[in-house]
C-alpha cells in the first residue's frame, strides 16, 4: 500500500482544511448561527490505531458513512461521541444542548444531513485539486448512519478492501457552534488502493 510522505500529508491537511472552510460555511446557514470546523491533523494509521482513535473497542460511537462516487473509490467515516452527535439535533431543533438523550429519527436526520454538508464540501476541495478527469462527478453516496462499538466500524470502513488495505486516512475536526462548546469529530478517509495512487500523484503535482 502506498504510503503519503510528509510533504503529501501536509498538502491533503491543505487541501481538507478548504473543505472544513466549506463545510463551516453550509453548516452556518444551515443551522443559522455562527459554525466552525478546524482540522487537525491528517495520519496515515494502521486500522488498530484507528480504532483507538475513535474510543475504546467496546464503547459505543455514532458515525455517518458514505461512499465515493466518479473519480475516487472507497468510503468516508464521520464519526463523533454520542454527546456531539446528539447536539447538532439540539441545535437544529432550537433546544439547549443537552435535551436529545437518544438517536431517535430526528437526531439521525440531523446527524446524516450534517456528514452530507461535510462530505460535499471535502470531496469539492478534493477535486480541485485532482487533474482533469479525475474530479468527474466526484461525490459522496447518500449517509447511512451507524451506533456500533469502536472497532466494528473500523471494519465496516475498510469492507471489501481489507486485502488491499491495512492503514486508512485519520483526521481530527473540532466543531465550535454557540451555545454548544467545542466538539470533537473525526474523519476516516479510506480511498480504495488505486485512489490513493492517483490522490498522492495529484499532492506532488501541487507541491
Amino acid at each position: 500500500m502506498i504510503e503519503l510522505t510528509d510533504v503529501q500529508r501536509r498538502m491533503l491537511r491543505t487541501v481538507l482544511g478548504l473543505g472544513a472552510e466549506g463545510a463551516s460555511r453550509a453548516l452556518s446557514r444551515w443551522l443559522g448561527m455562527d459554525v466552525r470546523l478546524t482540522l487537525g491533523e491528517v495520519e496515515q494509521v494502521d486500522l488498530e490505531a484507528a480504532a483507538g482513535a475513535l474510543g475504546p473497542p467496546e464503547s459505543l460511537v455514532a458515525a455517518c458513512a458514505m461512499g465515493l462516487t466518479g473519480g475516487l473509490g472507497g468510503s468516508m467515516l464521520l464519526c463523533f461521541e454520542d454527546r456531539a452527535g446528539l447536539a447538532l439535533a439540539d441545535l437544529l431543533l432550537r433546544q439547549p444542548v443537552g435535551t436529545s438523550a437518544e438517536w431517535g429519527e430526528v437526531e439521525r436526520s440531523a446527524a446524516m444531513e450534517t456528514a452530507n454538508i461535510v462530505g460535499c464540501a471535502y470531496l469539492n476541495a478534493l477535486a480541485a485539486h485532482l487533474p482533469a478527469g479525475a474530479d468527474s462527478g466526484l461525490a459522496p453516496t447518500p449517509p447511512t448512519f451507524l451506533h456500533e462499538f469502536a472497532g466494528s466500524l473500523i471494519e465496516f470502513a475498510v469492507m471489501g478492501q481489507a486485502a488491499e488495505l491495512d492503514r486508512v486516512l485519520l483526521a481530527g475536526t473540532t466543531f465550535e457552534a454557540a451555545g454548544a462548546g467545542d466538539l470533537g469529530w473525526t474523519l476516516l478517509f479510506v480511498p480504495d488502493a488505486p485512489s490513493l495512487a492517483a490522490l498522492a500523484a495529484a499532492l506532488d503535482g501541487s507541491a
